[in-house]
């Protein structure tokens, strides 16, 4: 018995001497780079204001993300985790890391790199905890109402608006190809057990006409989080990101999968809503808390 509890001791002492030799650790592999993570520490102590509110910093992180690559994350991650990186992006993965940033930053006490690990967790899985893929939320209408429990975020959109579109959000399973993770058949049935949850999905929505977009454009803050919704008839989010107010009105940033990075559109939004009126049937409206 003795022999055996020292294999195990030894064994253990091993593991811990690996992790130290290779600088590897669990938590280590929640921050893609040395960088990103003195990246990241820079914005936050830029922007640290413990009690603040962190709406009114969404909009000057997200510029200072400006140009960053698009990366298709969500499809990338194969094990489910909150991965600290600023060198790419999709639009998903840089709408919670400026939420992330901008909560860490006025949150009391928060400022370490851990602390902006945890609170990206929260903001990007379900529950706020990271238990496989499938516990990523891919959907906005998914992200909104696991986000909107925990006061995480607020939607204004049904302060203006009584229009709903119904919809069954399977999408991810649908496309399981372009997904690292749903190669593996555990993880994909849990995927579609979580999208099976979704069929019949009430999605609020302002609709595209300038009638909307006039009557809410003042009340909209710099900062707010904007979801431009897709007719798909499997998935609900176009494009999604937070505007600035510009001398011409408000414009969208978002991480781009046309540009191949993250952009500020140069029309305003409305504009950009009625250009892409073929991709965009209306829009989400929300505020991060």
């Amino acid at each position: 018995m003795i022999r055996n509890i020292s294999h195990r001791l030894l064994k253990a002492v091993g593991v811990v001497m690996f992790a130290g030799i290779a600088g590897f650790s669990a938590e280590a592999q929640r921050f893609h780079c040395e960088a990103d993570t003195a990246k990241a520490m820079e914005i936050i102590r830029e922007f640290y204001n413990p009690g603040g509110d962190p709406a009114k910093i969404c909009g000057p992180i997200a510029e200072k993300l400006m140009g960053v690559a698009y990366v298709p994350i969500s499809k990338e991650d194969s094990i489910g985790v909150a991965e600290i990186r600023l060198d790419g992006f999709d639009d998903f993965a840089f709408v919670n890391m400026v939420a992330a940033l901008a909560k860490t930053a006025t949150s009391p006490g928060y400022s370490r790199p851990k602390d902006l690990e945890i609170m990206l967790e929260k903001l990007t899985f379900r529950r706020g905890e990271a238990n496989g893929f499938p516990t990523r939320m891919m959907y906005g209408g998914d992200w909104i109402v696991d986000n909107r429990s925990r006061g995480n975020v607020k939607e204004l959109t049904e302060d203006y608006s009584e229009h709903f579109k119904t919809k069954s959000l399977d999408w991810v399973c649908r496309h399981r190809g372009e997904f690292a993770a749903l190669k593996d058949s555990a993880t994909y049935e849990r995927q579609r057990m979580v999208e099976f949850g979704y069929r019949t999905f009430k999605i609020p929505h302002m609709k595209r006409e300038s009638s909307d977009w006039k009557q809410v454009n003042p009340d909209i803050q710099d900062g707010d989080l904007i979801m431009l919704l897709t007719p798909e008839p499997d998935r609900d989010v176009w494009e999604m990101g937070y505007v600035v107010r510009r001398d011409d009105g408000l414009h969208f940033i978002h991480a781009s999968e046309r540009d191949g990075k993250v952009v500020e559109e140069s029309e305003p939004l409305g504009r950009y809503i009625k250009r892409h009126s073929k991709e965009v049937y209306g829009w989400r409206w929300l505020r991060i808390l």
